[in-house]
């Protein structure tokens, strides 16, 4: 699956939680997020806008890539034989800095984590969520 495969069937797939997704369809869309939430933070920060404003504003242009995103990682677990909602298991380091005011040390390692996590092997052949994902 190429770049603009990976981005069309995140968007088609928006609300789907089933099944599996390959690790380039996976890596493909993450790698569109960071280009689409760096191009509308420069723009925003361009404008000129204050910082509260600004973080607000981040918030809105990236809710239309959180869903499919939560989705698309969904059955990329699946595609290893995890459950979804192992994902759920990250947001803890994710939200760390917010409540302990250790910087970006812990949400650094959880990412790191988290990306080693989604970027194992598929299963071959059949799992309990289906198929093995085309290219």
């Amino acid at each position: 699956m190429n770049f603009t495969q990976a981005i069309s069937s995140g968007f088609q797939n928006y609300f789907n939680f089933q099944g599996r997704s390959s690790k380039s369809a996976f890596w493909f869309w993450m790698l569109f997020v960071v280009i689409y939430a760096v191009v509308g933070g420069f723009l925003l920060g361009m404008m000129g806008f204050n910082d509260a404003v600004i973080d607000s504003a981040i918030l809105v242009i990236l809710l239309p890539v959180i869903i499919p995103g939560i989705s698309l990682t969904a059955r990329r677990l699946h595609d290893f034989n995890q459950s979804g909602w192992m994902q759920c298991i990250f947001i803890p380091g994710f939200m760390a800095d917010e409540f302990l005011g250790t910087g970006y040390v812990i949400y650094i390692v959880t990412f790191a984590i988290w990306a080693i996590y989604c970027s194992q092997g598929a299963t071959k052949g059949k799992n309990r969520f289906g198929l093995k994902p085309k290219k």
